[in-house]
């Protein structure tokens, strides 16, 4: 039996919502608590605008309010589609934690004390991030497994943000590809051993939203194989070198219409 926390950016977040659903019914996994982030938090708000700018309330307007609802235009595979599929019956984490009777929490920050001290009574062997910002050393060293995280970009080559537009800007579709990599967090930014690389064909997609709904969904398998490979004891680690890969940043969007022109 192996005893699983899940954190989540936020309570609707469809993500972590399918990974929860998931877990739930996996032999000798145990969902013992669900951690989500409050949206309403001034100090997030500003810390994610100084980081993403104005493309942050777009984020809001997509996840917080059409939530869902965003993905119904699109005719590539996506967590929707998915969820579809999987029959997903809950609108929020609250409401899949009250109906299996899991530990729930909302915090300000996944790093603040009433978080720490949740986990602590909890103690979980795994703790599995579906989002919410950095983690700091205070949580990193709770859990007896580790936290594992799937970054949307093929490690150790793309950290980072915007590492899909990176990875077309500097033409490396083919000799890196698009892809996402399951891996354990440490103290930098995606720089923990790698468990999992996977790309992605690309099928029809021709825009980089199509590209990260499709990642998206290769996400969710990822996360799902790591909690069942950490619980039958066959994780393999890969460490990753400091000189291996470059931390990518925000892209300007100048050099994202260009990114976008290497697709067609």
């Amino acid at each position: 039996m192996i005893r699983v926390v899940v954190l989540a950016p936020i309570d609707n977040s469809l993500y972590a919502r399918l990974v929860c659903f998931k877990l739930r019914q996996e032999s000798d996994v145990q969902l013992a608590g669900i951690v989500v982030r409050s949206p309403w938090n001034l100090n997030r708000f500003i810390s994610e605008f100084n980081r993403d700018g104005v493309r942050l309330l777009r984020k809001v307007f997509d996840k917080g309010i059409r939530g869902d609802r965003r993905f119904v235009e699109s005719a590539e595979e996506n967590l929707a589609r998915l969820a579809e599929v999987w029959d997903l019956p809950f609108k929020s984490l609250r409401n899949l934690a009250a109906e299996y009777n899991i530990p729930f929490l909302v915090v300000s920050d996944h790093n603040h004390k009433k978080s720490e001290e949740f986990l602590n009574q909890v103690l979980p062997d795994l703790i599995v991030f579906t989002g919410g910002g950095l983690i700091r050393e205070n949580i990193l060293s709770i859990p007896s497994n580790g936290i594992i995280n799937c970054h949307t970009g093929i490690l150790p080559q793309y950290r980072g943000m915007d590492v899909v537009e990176w990875t077309a800007a500097e033409n490396q579709m083919d000799d890196v590809g698009f892809g996402a990599t399951l891996h354990l967090m440490d103290k930098g930014v995606d720089t923990g051993p790698i468990l999992k690389s996977v790309r992605i064909d690309l099928g029809n997609a021709k825009s980089f939203e199509q590209i990260r709904e499709k990642l998206e969904v290769k996400m969710v398998e990822l996360m799902l194989e790591g909690v069942r490979r950490f619980r039958d004891h066959m994780i393999t680690r890969t460490n990753q070198g400091e000189q291996d890969g470059r931390q990518y940043y925000v892209m300007h969007p100048r050099l994202k219409e260009f990114a976008k022109l290497q697709l067609l």
